[in-house]
């Protein structure tokens, strides 16, 4: 008995010591045990704050024809599209086979149908990455499509099938559904309050979405948030600081790792460019092309939750990005939105701006009218922009920086163009018409009086300059 209560005696005699020694290493070496911590946090908000990339990817425009008319339907409170894919999500959908391809006929009554939601997609993505956002294995193994739209029946009597639809090929494929109910979906749609009457044309290159009546839409103002260089050098290259060099031009900064990585800074602009050429390995399928596009974009911007894949070419292998509000794209004064990201063999560039929109603030301006589509379209006929040189053409945000303040930006809705491969606003275009025409007038007046054959070369001359 003595001999156990002595065993005891010790035993707590060496925990206690041990214990004072584990103290005395945390109390002397805090900042290991904090660094450890500070990890592990870190890593966890990087996390918590990342937009998803189901939000990322996903529809930008719902439209609803309810028998009568079709109409664009947005709510501001409520994304009304992520919260009908996450209904859809429940449906048993089975295999999609092609309904019919390149029959533009065919492909304007389909979108054009009596009773129909459709869920639209600024670009084409991929049946199969349909089926990894929605967490659907079927679809996941599918064969691969792209498509833009997916529209079903809100009538359950009427149709029991689910369809993708391209507006660059005019195809069509279908798929049966099980366990579908149209009822959420209307009650959604019914809590729509931006509610605008469209009608879906096509035109040479492709749908475009035309509004019947006058758009009334708010205008916002928002305060931007500007990050340093040294916090994109942070994210983008996996090195100390002590590896990397940098140097000025102007005001354009360089920073450099060796020959394998590099991003330029121009701070006029607020552009950056970076360049990974360690980054040499294209993706194989549609699927990894969106996910290491998505894992880039939100390695730039981590939080931007109104961050929306715009554009996607899997022939150039490059996505562009922009950020929305109320359903619209915002058209900043770079050529390529928020974010465009290329892969190739030769490395990876991603192109971003510095500033980003952070908190929304009130603003002093007046709610914006802009014309039905068919008087946009007849105004840019008549200053000499035929309509089969439209591209696309939607109602979007023009960012303006406001004069008194370079914290603040105003956002105003108008119609954005794209011609020869340029997106600019109407405003825009009708400008460098009425400065075209202006120089070809000047130019006429001013060679009056020479020659026939030196009047065509002046004027050919002139026009090649412009």
């Amino acid at each position: 008995m003595k001999f156990s209560r002595l065993v005891v005696q010790i035993l707590l005699v060496v925990a206690v010591v041990t214990s004072f020694i584990l103290s005395f290493f945390i109390w002397t070496n805090t900042a290991r045990y904090q660094r450890g911590r500070n990890i592990d946090v870190s890593t966890s908000d990087v996390d918590k704050n990342k937009t998803p990339i189901n939000q990322i990817i996903s529809p930008t425009q719902v439209i609803w024809q309810d028998g009568k008319e079709q109409r664009l339907i947005y709510n501001n409170k409520d994304n009304i599209s992520v919260s009908m894919q996450k209904i859809i999500k429940n449906w048993k959908v089975g295999a999609f086979s092609q309904e019919f391809s390149k029959d533009g006929a065919k492909y304007q009554k389909m979108i054009q149908r009596k009773n129909m939601i459709q869920l639209v997609y600024p670009t084409n993505i991929s049946i199969r990455t349909l089926g990894y956002l929605m967490n659907n294995t079927t679809l996941q193994k599918a064969t691969d499509h792209q498509f833009n739209r997916i529209l079903f029946s809100v009538n359950d009597k009427d149709d029991d099938n689910i369809y993708l639809a391209n507006d660059k090929t005019y195809t069509v494929y279908k798929a049966s559904v099980k366990d579908a109910s149209s009822k959420p979906i209307i009650k959604l749609a019914k809590k729509a309050n931006i509610d605008l009457k469209i009608k879906l044309n096509l035109m040479k290159h492709g749908v475009v979405t035309f509004y019947t009546e006058p758009v009334t839409l708010k205008s916002y103002s928002y305060v931007l948030s500007t990050k340093a260089d040294s916090e994109y050098t942070t994210n983008l290259f996996d090195s100390n600081t002590d590896d990397i060099n940098s140097s000025t031009n102007g005001n354009v900064y360089t920073y450099n790792v060796g020959e394998s990585k590099r991003l330029v800074s121009d701070h006029e602009k607020n552009e950056l460019t970076f360049s990974d050429y360690t980054d040499t390995s294209v993706p194989k399928d549609m699927l990894s092309f969106f996910q290491r596009g998505y894992k880039q974009a939100t390695n730039i911007q981590n939080s931007v939750s109104n961050l929306r894949l715009y554009e996607a070419s899997w022939k150039n292998k490059s996505l562009v990005y922009r950020e929305y509000v109320e359903g619209f794209p915002i058209f900043k004064k770079s050529e390529f939105g928020s974010i465009k990201i290329s892969f190739s063999r030769n490395g990876s560039t991603e192109s971003f701006l510095s500033k980003v929109l952070e908190v929304p603030v009130p603003s002093d301006m007046r709610n914006a009218t802009l014309k039905p589509t068919t008087e946009i379209v007849k105004e840019l006929n008549n200053i000499g922009y035929s309509p089969s040189e439209i591209q696309k053409l939607e109602v979007g945000y023009q960012w303006t920086n406001e004069e008194d303040n370079s914290d603040v930006i105003d956002l105003e809705p108008t119609y954005y163009i794209k011609i020869d491969d340029h997106w600019r606003s109407f405003e825009s275009w009708s400008n460098m018409s009425a400065e075209t025409s202006s120089s070809q007038n000047n130019s006429s007046s001013s060679s009056s009086s020479t020659s026939q054959s030196s009047n065509y070369a002046t004027q050919s001359s002139s026009s090649e300059g412009e």
